[in-house]
This record gives C-alpha cells, sequence and structure tokens, in this order.
C-alpha cells in the first residue's frame, strides 16, 4: 500500500493534511478519522534526530560569541525541517481510536462552586 492512503477507500490523503493531523486526520472520500501508524513516526524521528547529529556537528567549534548557541539552534532547526519531511515520504495511516464522548459538565453548589462547598472557611477556629 503507498504512504498517506485511506486504508479504506485508498484515496490519497495530501502531505501537508498528514503532517498537520498526525493524530486524526479525515479521509476526504469516505470521511474515516485516521492517524499516522507509530513506525512512521519513529522512522521520521529517527531521521530528524540523525540530521540534527549532523547539523550539531558541523556547526561544533564555530568561532565567536555565538560559537555556544550556534550548535543547538541549527541542531534544532534541522529536526524540525527533516523530520516532518520524512513523515511526508513515510507516512503509513491507520485507523484512528474512537474519540471519546463528552460528559456534560454538572452544575455546581448554590454558588457555582463544586458540590457540597459553600465557600465559607472550614479550617480550625482558634
Amino acid at each position: 500500500m503507498a504512504a498517506r492512503m485511506c486504508p479504506h477507500c485508498k484515496a490519497e490523503i495530501t502531505a501537508a493534511n498528514v503532517v498537520a493531523y498526525t493524530n486524526g486526520v479525515d479521509c476526504p472520500k469516505c470521511g474515516m478519522r485516521l492517524e499516522v501508524a507509530s513506525g512512521s513516526r519513529t522512522i521520521a524521528t529517527l531521521c530528524g534526530l540523525a540530521a540534527s547529529a549532523i547539523a550539531w556537528r558541523l556547526a561544533s567549534g564555530s568561532p565567536g560569541d555565538l560559537g555556544a548557541v550556534l550548535p543547538t539552534l541549527y541542531a534544532f532547526l534541522a529536526f524540525g525541517i527533516v523530520s516532518p519531511l520524512a513523515l511526508m515520504v513515510t507516512a503509513n495511516l491507520r485507523n484512528a481510536p474512537a474519540l471519546p464522548a463528552p460528559e456534560p459538565v454538572h452544575a455546581g453548589g448554590a454558588h457555582g462552586g463544586p458540590p457540597g462547598h459553600d465557600g465559607g472557611d472550614h479550617g480550625p477556629h482558634h
């Protein structure tokens, strides 16, 4: 099966939607709720970590006032750029778990606080 394809109706999901909504993207054709499989997330994370390690290594030892900061900055930027790009290429979709049903919020006590709380001080009085 190709990457970024709905497992139900075989419709292709755009790379931008997959990367933006990894925990819950809706198929445009059948409306099924999908998420990126954990294997694809792992591959993208490892690619990002490898790119950040390479960027760190290339930037370490930079002269100047920012020599200590630049390797961290470049590693951060490399991870942030490479991991979504790798996810765009390798993203396999699977069924997302069902969303929990929202429960109604119950009204509080007389003053809107938690039930059983009348707003007074309940500490020991001396």
